[in-house]
Protein backbone atom coordinates (compact mmCIF):
# COMPACT_ATOMS: atom_id res chain seq x y z
CA UNK A 1 0.00 0.00 0.00
CA UNK A 2 1.14 3.39 -0.95
CA UNK A 3 0.74 5.17 2.48
CA UNK A 4 1.02 8.81 1.35
CA UNK A 5 -1.29 8.12 -1.71
CA UNK A 6 -3.55 7.09 1.31
CA UNK A 7 -3.21 9.62 3.49
CA UNK A 8 -3.20 12.67 1.17
CA UNK A 9 -6.56 10.75 -0.61
CA UNK A 10 -7.74 11.02 2.95
CA UNK A 11 -6.87 14.51 3.56
CA UNK A 12 -8.35 15.77 -0.01
CA UNK A 13 -12.01 13.73 1.46
CA UNK A 14 -12.05 15.50 4.42
CA UNK A 15 -11.37 18.92 3.13
CA UNK A 16 -14.09 18.05 0.62
CA UNK A 17 -16.69 17.47 3.66
CA UNK A 18 -15.36 20.35 5.71
CA UNK A 19 -16.04 22.81 2.33
CA UNK A 20 -19.28 21.34 2.73
CA UNK A 21 -20.39 21.48 6.31
CA UNK A 22 -18.81 25.00 6.11
CA UNK A 23 -20.94 26.01 3.78
CA UNK A 24 -24.03 24.08 5.34
CA UNK A 25 -23.59 25.33 8.25
CA UNK A 26 -22.87 29.14 6.76
CA UNK A 27 -26.19 28.69 4.69
CA UNK A 28 -28.27 27.70 8.43
CA UNK A 29 -26.66 30.26 9.94
CA UNK A 30 -27.60 33.36 7.80
CA UNK A 31 -30.78 31.69 6.02
CA UNK A 32 -32.06 30.34 9.84
CA UNK A 33 -33.09 26.81 8.21
CA UNK A 34 -32.00 23.73 6.78
CA UNK A 35 -34.67 23.84 4.55
CA UNK A 36 -33.21 26.92 2.74
CA UNK A 37 -29.59 25.54 3.02
CA UNK A 38 -30.40 22.27 0.84
CA UNK A 39 -32.81 24.94 -1.35
CA UNK A 40 -29.48 27.29 -2.09
CA UNK A 41 -27.40 23.88 -2.66
CA UNK A 42 -30.22 22.33 -5.08
CA UNK A 43 -30.57 25.41 -7.31
CA UNK A 44 -26.53 25.49 -7.87
CA UNK A 45 -25.51 21.71 -7.29
CA UNK A 46 -23.82 22.11 -10.72
CA UNK A 47 -21.55 24.78 -9.67
CA UNK A 48 -20.86 23.74 -6.09
CA UNK A 49 -20.02 20.16 -6.89
CA UNK A 50 -16.85 20.96 -8.59
CA UNK A 51 -15.97 23.38 -6.42
CA UNK A 52 -16.09 21.21 -3.31
CA UNK A 53 -14.90 18.46 -5.42
CA UNK A 54 -11.88 20.22 -6.63
CA UNK A 55 -10.89 21.91 -3.08
CA UNK A 56 -10.56 18.32 -1.96
CA UNK A 57 -8.64 17.31 -4.68
CA UNK A 58 -6.14 20.87 -4.25
CA UNK A 59 -6.22 19.97 -0.97
CA UNK A 60 -5.22 16.29 -1.17
CA UNK A 61 -2.48 17.16 -4.40
CA UNK A 62 -0.83 19.56 -1.69
CA UNK A 63 -0.74 17.07 0.89
CA UNK A 64 0.99 14.06 -1.12
CA UNK A 65 3.89 16.62 -2.66
CA UNK A 66 4.48 18.10 0.72
CA UNK A 67 4.84 14.34 1.62
CA UNK A 68 7.13 13.45 -1.49
CA UNK A 69 9.29 17.00 -0.64
CA UNK A 70 9.01 20.35 0.42
CA UNK A 71 7.20 22.28 -2.59
CA UNK A 72 6.49 26.05 -2.90
CA UNK A 73 2.94 24.51 -3.88
CA UNK A 74 1.92 27.01 -1.13
CA UNK A 75 1.44 29.95 -2.32
CA UNK A 76 -0.86 28.51 -5.26
CA UNK A 77 -3.22 26.25 -3.48
CA UNK A 78 -3.58 28.70 -0.54
CA UNK A 79 -5.16 31.80 -3.31
CA UNK A 80 -7.13 28.97 -5.15
CA UNK A 81 -8.30 27.38 -2.13
CA UNK A 82 -9.18 31.25 -0.83
CA UNK A 83 -10.86 31.71 -4.06
CA UNK A 84 -13.00 28.07 -4.07
CA UNK A 85 -13.99 29.28 0.24
CA UNK A 86 -14.86 33.03 -0.88
CA UNK A 87 -17.37 31.79 -3.82
CA UNK A 88 -18.55 29.17 -1.19
CA UNK A 89 -19.06 32.44 0.74
CA UNK A 90 -20.87 34.53 -1.53
CA UNK A 91 -22.91 31.74 -2.68
CA UNK A 92 -24.95 32.76 0.44
CA UNK A 93 -23.28 35.91 1.67
CA UNK A 94 -26.44 37.82 0.26
CA UNK A 95 -28.46 36.35 3.16
CA UNK A 96 -26.35 38.40 5.83
CA UNK A 97 -29.49 40.76 5.14
CA UNK A 98 -31.93 38.80 6.46
CA UNK A 99 -30.18 38.43 9.99
CA UNK A 100 -27.55 41.57 9.87
CA UNK A 101 -29.53 45.12 8.70
CA UNK A 102 -26.79 47.04 8.68
CA UNK A 103 -26.88 50.34 6.83
CA UNK A 104 -25.01 49.55 3.44
CA UNK A 105 -25.30 45.98 3.60
CA UNK A 106 -27.96 45.80 0.99
CA UNK A 107 -26.35 47.44 -1.80
CA UNK A 108 -23.11 44.29 -0.84
CA UNK A 109 -25.75 41.97 -0.89
CA UNK A 110 -27.48 42.97 -4.01
CA UNK A 111 -24.28 42.87 -5.70
CA UNK A 112 -23.38 38.91 -4.32
CA UNK A 113 -26.82 38.22 -5.33
CA UNK A 114 -25.93 39.59 -8.76
CA UNK A 115 -22.95 38.02 -9.06
CA UNK A 116 -22.88 35.14 -7.44
CA UNK A 117 -22.80 32.35 -10.59
CA UNK A 118 -19.60 33.95 -11.94
CA UNK A 119 -18.50 34.09 -8.53
CA UNK A 120 -18.43 30.28 -8.25
CA UNK A 121 -17.33 29.63 -11.83
CA UNK A 122 -14.12 31.79 -11.12
CA UNK A 123 -13.58 29.38 -8.09
CA UNK A 124 -14.00 26.89 -10.21
CA UNK A 125 -11.62 27.96 -12.80
CA UNK A 126 -9.04 28.68 -9.89
CA UNK A 127 -9.50 25.45 -8.56
CA UNK A 128 -8.44 23.75 -12.04
CA UNK A 129 -5.54 25.87 -12.06
CA UNK A 130 -4.24 24.74 -8.53
CA UNK A 131 -4.69 21.57 -9.65
CA UNK A 132 -3.16 21.55 -13.58
CA UNK A 133 0.16 24.01 -11.51
CA UNK A 134 0.31 20.79 -8.41
CA UNK A 135 -0.13 17.64 -10.87
CA UNK A 136 2.96 19.15 -12.80
CA UNK A 137 4.46 19.85 -10.08
CA UNK A 138 3.56 16.35 -8.78
CA UNK A 139 4.89 14.29 -11.82
CA UNK A 140 8.66 16.68 -11.62
CA UNK A 141 9.13 15.21 -8.23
Amino acid sequence: MNRPKFISTVIGMAAMVGLFLFYSLTMRFLAGSWDAAWWQFRQLWFLMTPLIAGFGVQIGLFSYIKFLSHSTANKIVAASSATSTVSMIACCAHHLTDVVPLLGLSAVSLWLTAYQRPLLIIGILSNLAGIIYMWKAKNQL
